[in-house]
């Protein structure tokens, strides 16, 4: 949803998916060779942006680090959607959250919108599955957990970088939450047009989620949402 309203700004430009720093393993190891080269999402986004394998694979030889990769993926992304010169890209690749102390290092100027959402409604959309399935909901409420408390203790460190958004206020509130946002990435704001279509989270988890899940999901996660303060009484 936001990557789709800040792709209306003119000038500013986004990828699908790019999962470059995702990974643990250190670049062009065999590792991440496999994971990146052999991986038939990624593959996907790459022809959604217009890329040939070749061309991904001629830059993953020639780059010395996953910044010179990046660079060189992004220039010929940039160069394929006809973007002026100097114009900004993003990505929105959630995955990047576990790579995050090293993305901020190889972009020093780089700036990170977190966006935060109940985790009932996190496990509930992943038990569904319609763009990424886990159904297991251990699994799943510690993919937020995780990615929570990573995000939130770079924010605490560096809270001139990152920017925590409340899904629930962004999808309720949509013209001020935006407005914040493209104030703090320093872009213009979309159009009250391309605001119109975000719809209010409508907190479905208890339609999807067994009581006892519910539980469980409370129970891996509270200890965080007390921390920094995303309440459960809330919902």
């Amino acid at each position: 949803m936001l990557r789709d309203l800040l792709r209306s700004v003119p000038g500013l430009y986004c990828p699908e998916e790019t999962h470059f720093y995702r990974w643990g393993q250190p670049y062009r190891t065999p590792q991440y060779r496999r994971q990146y080269l052999k991986n038939k999402t990624l593959e996907h986004h790459r022809d959604l942006d217009g890329i040939a394998e070749e061309e991904v694979i001629a830059l993953f030889e020639k780059a010395r680090s996953r910044r010179e990769f990046t660079d060189g993926y992004l220039a010929l992304y940039l160069e394929k959607q006809g973007a002026a010169p100097g114009a900004r890209w993003f990505d929105k690749t959630p995955q990047n959250v576990f790579g995050l102390s090293l993305l901020a290092h190889d972009y020093p100027g780089s700036r990170f919108v977190h966006i935060v959402r109940n985790p009932l409604n996190v496990v509930a959309s992943l038990k569904v599955g319609k763009v990424m399935s886990l159904p297991d909901p251990v699994a799943a409420a510690n993919y937020w957990r995780e990615s929570v408390v990573i995000a939130e203790s770079f924010r605490a460190a560096n809270p001139e970088r990152m920017l925590s958004v409340s899904y629930e206020n962004l999808t309720h509130r949509p013209v001020t939450e935006v407005d914040t946002i493209c104030g703090f990435v320093g872009v213009s704001t979309p159009s009250s047009d391309d605001l119109a279509g975000v719809k209010p989270e409508a907190n479905r988890f208890a339609e999807v989620l067994e009581s006892d899940t519910i539980r469980l999901v409370k129970s891996i996660t509270e200890s965080v949402v007390d921390e920094f303060g995303y309440k459960f009484e809330k919902f």
